[in-house]
């Protein structure tokens, strides 16, 4: 793939995220203090919002794996689904405020309704990354473009939207991102094709969604990996804005605290794919839960005194962050192969839409904790904060996202696909070949696997006709 590619590919995600950090960033504060909606009400609605959104994500999923236009399978969903985000991203700061219950409804309303159109657009776009190439490494470089392009929205959201908004309203700057947010992605539309000898696999139906989904187990590691990490990112973005506006009286500093953060996630994303060629994916991944888990613990231990010791432990948590995101979006597409070998069908929109539907629940988590913490502080929007509601504040920032994120460990222990079992795989699908237990799955720096296993760690019960090539359906049972 070529760079002019790959930044192409990159485009897309830029324009989501710059809709995405808005909301994930500023929707709760809009919430809680321009709408008047209770800390502990804001929580709940995110919950269930996002829980029953997240529902959503294997349907959606399954109509990808379904879809068969002159567009090719994910492309059709780049051209039509972000006019109907751009539209419901400005529906929902539109909600009028002092309304009690109603605004209340009208809330949870539009942001149920700008979930599942984020859905439709951001499910096809993940999952055309694995139908571009087969290459586990250049994978990691294709995924650090637009994860980085990412990251740089996120910048440029935080930077701004709290001028933007004090100049103009919340509903003029969700015009204007969501503006932006089309036209970058309709450059992906425009400019990105999936392989030319891309052979999607047929359809299939939701109790076979299941059945593919079980035996896939790398996936079901991963899922649960990226879930801790994204709720421990997610949590980061949320409560700055508290954090700074409440503990250090420096609400015009949440731009520079959030723009350090994000600044050194792009250097972390830029440094992934040489940490995946130095110490092999899983390993890099490690490495960057380890950095968040000591920083959380540092900037706990240091106190909010003072906010330049802040600045820096926020800092060196970004590089871990960045690390560890992009390993572990780079191993998520391996496990598309795996699933293949695994099963006999290639499935791009299934592990995406699982992918997504972690997110979904990642975020309810990451947007729900946090505000009922706040909630059980004794928290006041508007109002002086006691010293108990501080140092809740405080642990909120630092130790709850460090030991949701430590969590992360566990599952990564059990993740056994590294570099080498998936070149093998692939040769394996390219040639039709049976799986015959290779000999490097005795073991290896990345996790022990006994012959006559799979790269799962289980024992194999795949036999020399169960793998097929792509497109052959799956196998019997």
């Amino acid at each position: 793939m070529g760079w002019g590619t790959k930044l192409a590919y990159g485009w897309g995600s830029l324009g989501n995220n710059i809709v995405y950090g808005f909301v994930a960033t500023y929707l709760a504060l809009f919430y809680t203090d321009e709408l008047g909606i209770t800390a502990a009400a804001a929580s709940l609605l995110f919950l269930l919002v996002r829980v029953f959104d997240a529902l959503f994500d294997p349907i959606m999923g399954m109509l990808v794996d379904r879809t068969s236009s002159r567009w090719g399978r994910f492309r059709p969903y780049l051209l039509l689904a972000p006019p109907v985000l751009a539209l419901l991203t400005v529906v929902l700061f539109s909600v009028p405020a002092g309304n009690g219950t109603t605004t209340l409804v009208l809330a949870y309303l539009t942001y149920l309704l700008w979930g599942l159109s984020f859905t439709a657009m951001d499910v096809p776009y993940w999952s055309m990354s694995a139908a571009l190439t087969l290459d586990a490494r250049e994978r990691t470089s294709l995924v650090m473009v637009p994860r980085t392009l990412a990251s740089i929205g996120f910048i440029g959201v935080n930077l701004v939207t709290l001028p933007l908004v004090g100049a103009l309203s919340w509903n003029q700057v969700a015009i204007l991102y969501a503006v932006i947010a089309v036209a970058l992605t309709w450059v992906t539309f425009t400019r990105v094709r999936e392989r030319k000898d891309y052979v999607p696999s047929p359809h299939y139906g939701p109790l076979e969604m299941v059945r593919l989904f079980r035996q896939n187990t790398p996936l079901q590691l991963l899922l649960v990996a990226m879930l801790l990490t994204e709720a421990a990112f997610t949590i980061r973005s949320i409560i700055p804005a508290y954090y700074l506006r409440y503990n250090f009286d420096a609400e015009d500093l949440v731009p520079l605290f959030v723009g350090i953060f994000a600044i050194t996630t792009i250097i972390g994303s830029l440094l992934s794919p040489l940490a995946a060629r130095t110490w092999g994916k899983r390993r890099a991944a490690l490495t960057g839960i380890a950095v968040t888990t000591v920083t959380s613990l540092g900037g706990w231990l240091t106190g909010y005194g003072s906010l330049p010791p802040m600045l820096f432990w926020i800092a060196v948590t970004g590089l871990g962050y960045g690390i560890t995101n992009i390993t572990l979006l780079s191993m998520l597409a391996d496990t598309v192969e795996y699933g293949q070998w695994k099963t006999g069908r290639r499935t791009e929109g299934l592990v995406f839409s699982t992918n997504i539907f972690k997110t979904k629940v990642a975020s309810a988590i990451g947007a729900s904790l946090p505000l009922a913490l706040l909630a059980a502080f004794g928290y006041h929007a508007g109002e002086t904060q006691t010293s108990t509601t501080l140092n809740g504040l405080h642990a909120t920032m630092t130790l709850v996202p460090g030991l949701i994120g430590f969590l992360a460990v566990l599952p990564l222990l059990r993740y056994a696909l590294d570099e080498r079992r998936h070149a093998d795989l692939v040769r394996e699908l390219e040639l039709n070949e049976p799986p015959n237990a290779p000999s490097y799955m005795a073991s290896s720096p990345d996790g022990a696997v006994p012959d006559g296993a799979d790269p799962d760690g289980t024992s194999s019960s795949v036999s020399s006709s169960d793998v097929r090539s792509p497109g052959a359906g799956a196998p019997k049972s």
